[in-house]
């Protein structure tokens, strides 16, 4: 049975022997139990992200104003990631050609790479 469970049994036998005292601290420690249980659960969340936000930025090269992806081998994707929607949001945004294929191009942010290199 689980925490809350248990308070929820050990309340009810406090209601029925008439210990009110005891009942209402019992509710206060079950309410302060909910709010551990919803920050623990919070905060679990908030390590997975930034694990993966680590296991990410691992693989990640910065080079002429834009982030590129390399595997695990270390070859180098051909499109680059937005550097500041990475660096200010932690968001990886591919960049786009701009229309006459100059340059790259962020749609997110209007942050613009580097030359496209023929």
């Amino acid at each position: 049975m689980s925490i809350i469970g248990d308070m929820q049994e050990i309340g009810k036998v406090l209601q029925k022997a008439g210990n009110i005292e005891l009942y209402e601290k019992l509710i206060s420690i079950q309410e302060t139990s909910l709010k551990l249980l919803e920050e623990n659960k919070d905060l679990k969340e908030k390590i997975c992200e930034l694990e993966n936000q680590l296991k990410i930025k691992n693989f990640l090269v910065f080079k002429e104003n834009a982030y590129y992806s390399v595997d695990a081998k270390g070859i180098e994707e051909k499109d680059p990631f937005c550097s500041n929607c990475w660096d200010t949001k932690r968001k990886l945004i591919r960049l786009h050609e701009t229309p006459h294929h100059e340059r790259w191009w962020c749609p997110n942010c209007n942050n613009y790479g580097g030359e496209i290199k023929a």
